[in-house]
């Protein structure tokens, strides 16, 4: 099997040219391993397409343990026993929030099935998935709003979430395109409607740390998408938002 060496000092292996039979993986698998082990390697990375979980238990058999996994590849590490830092485990996902509001001032919520209150429209942020293709596409399911994107106005974290991990909330300011409610995604939401903001801060059917945030955020500006010079080659940013200078 092929590999390449990275910058933690440790061992990828490819997972373009893995053997089709299993004596072979095996054997060549026992060769990196004692090649990590001369030449004192931190880790090894073994990527297997979902084609090639067959080879998962054989990889465990030389002390490789889950990493991290996609929906059709999972990523092995084996690493030495003095290595500690291991770069790379996810540890968050993401969520974001909508703050839409339409050309009277009025806030753009949602009641999912078997809620009491209302909350704002927003949703899970897709792998590669940037934040205002993510929460424009969530706000027009939820609602079949269109809305355009403008700032993002403050974020939470809260742990555990779902299957032990940190979740990120992002609150985004969303002005509203059009203002024609039809709620595209009618397995999840049961309802959504425009609101006086005053009407929502005094309903306490809705959560009380939702209308802590709308109250403090529905008038703020936040942070703007930049876009960096020269922004391009391997350090290329995905997005960037930046507050707007004092002048």
């Amino acid at each position: 099997m092929k590999f390449e060496l990275d910058k933690f000092n440790g061992i990828i292996i490819s997972k373009e040219e893995l053997p089709s039979d299993v004596d072979t993986f095996k054997t060549e698998l026992a060769e990196i391993v004692s090649f990590a082990k001369t030449e004192n390697k931190n880790i090894i990375w073994l990527t297997l397409p979902i084609g090639f979980s067959c080879f998962v238990p054989l990889a465990t058999e030389f002390g490789f343990v889950f990493h991290n996994c996609l929906e059709h590849e999972l990523i092995l590490i084996l690493k030495a026993p003095t290595t500690t830092f291991i770069p790379f485990i996810p540890t968050h996902t993401l969520g974001a929030g909508a703050i839409v509001k339409n050309q009277s001032g009025q806030l753009l919520v949602i009641k999912e099935h078997g809620m009491k209150g209302y909350k704002l429209p927003g949703g899970h942020i897709e792998l590669g998935e940037k934040i205002e293709t993510a929460i424009t596409r969530e706000v027009f399911e939820e609602t079949g709003v269109k809305a355009e994107f403008q700032s993002i106005l403050g974020f939470t974290t809260r742990h555990p979430f779902q299957f032990g991990k940190t979740n990120m909330y992002l609150v985004c300011r969303l002005n509203a395109a059009s203002e024609t409610i039809q709620v595209q995604d009618t397995d999840e939401i049961a309802d959504a409607k425009w609101l006086d903001v005053s009407e929502y801060l005094g309903d306490d059917q809705n959560a009380g740390f939702n209308r802590q945030m709308i109250k403090a955020l529905h008038n703020a500006d936040g942070l703007s998408a930049f876009e960096p010079a020269n922004n391009t080659g391997p350090y290329k940013k995905h997005e960037t938002f930046f507050a707007k200078a004092n002048t």
